[in-house]
């Protein structure tokens, strides 16, 4: 098979290794990691990382493609629902994986993946991404996302907030929340909606406990200081 048959027939594939290439070729691993040399020193396909192989232009066609399962959050979903005009520092994958890399960079973007425990990874579709599918956070997981693992500036993320108030569901909100039963969060996701126009207390009360949360007197700022109180936050 020549090599423009054969890229044809990659094309298939998002992210693709010896692996595949053995199977279209009916051949070993061996002399299909030597076709794939071939290629890349050709310029005809991109390398990730160590034995994984792309067509695709963007990282973020690649970036939940490396992994299973993962999907996109952070400051780069926030700007592909455009709930920020500043652009994101990194693409932020969210995995119950190891991944050995935890960073890749790919034509000069970041992708940085973080793993955590699976029960975080729920509320996330499938979008299309050049002529592949990518998987990325709900509007809703991508602020919880964001407020649980610090994946944007604060300021960030209330300006989101304020920016979507016709996007974002209330409810979903709350529902992720209960999900992730986290009292310390339920304090800190309801003081942030608090301070956006969002009342939560009704429906997080009964999960809130007497220990404080602390928040850093700078980011006090960006907070409705008359709500402190009720959510049992305090600034230091």
């Amino acid at each position: 098979m020549n090599a423009i048959k054969l890229l044809d027939k990659l094309r298939r594939y998002a992210v693709f290794g010896a692996g595949e290439v053995a199977r279209i070729l009916n051949c070993n691993k061996r002399y299909a990691n030597l076709v794939l040399i071939r290629l890349y020193n050709k310029k005809a396909i991109k390398r990730i990382e160590f034995g994984k192989y792309t067509l695709c232009n963007l990282a973020q066609s690649i970036a939940t493609n490396l992994v299973s399962p993962s999907y996109i959050t952070g400051w780069y979903a926030l700007r592909f629902y455009n709930l920020t005009e500043q652009l994101p520092q990194q693409i932020d994958v969210l995995t119950a994986k190891k991944k050995n890399r935890k960073i890749l960079i790919f034509n000069e973007e970041k992708i940085k993946y973080l793993k955590v425990n699976k029960k975080h990874l729920f509320e996330f579709f499938n979008e299309v991404s050049e002529q592949y599918t990518m998987n990325i956070a709900s509007i809703e997981k991508t602020i919880v996302d964001c407020l649980y693992f610090n994946l944007a500036p604060l300021s960030v993320i209330i300006q989101a907030i304020k920016i979507g108030k016709e996007k974002i569901s209330e409810e979903r909100v709350k529902k992720i929340c209960l999900k992730l039963k986290n009292k310390q969060f339920f304090k800190k996701i309801g003081i942030v909606f608090d301070s956006s126009g969002y009342d939560f207390y009704n429906s997080f009360k009964k999960h809130l406990d007497y220990n404080p949360l602390f928040f850093d007197k700078n980011l006090c700022g960006l907070l409705n200081k008359t709500k402190l109180k009720k959510w049992g936050v305090k600034c230091q």
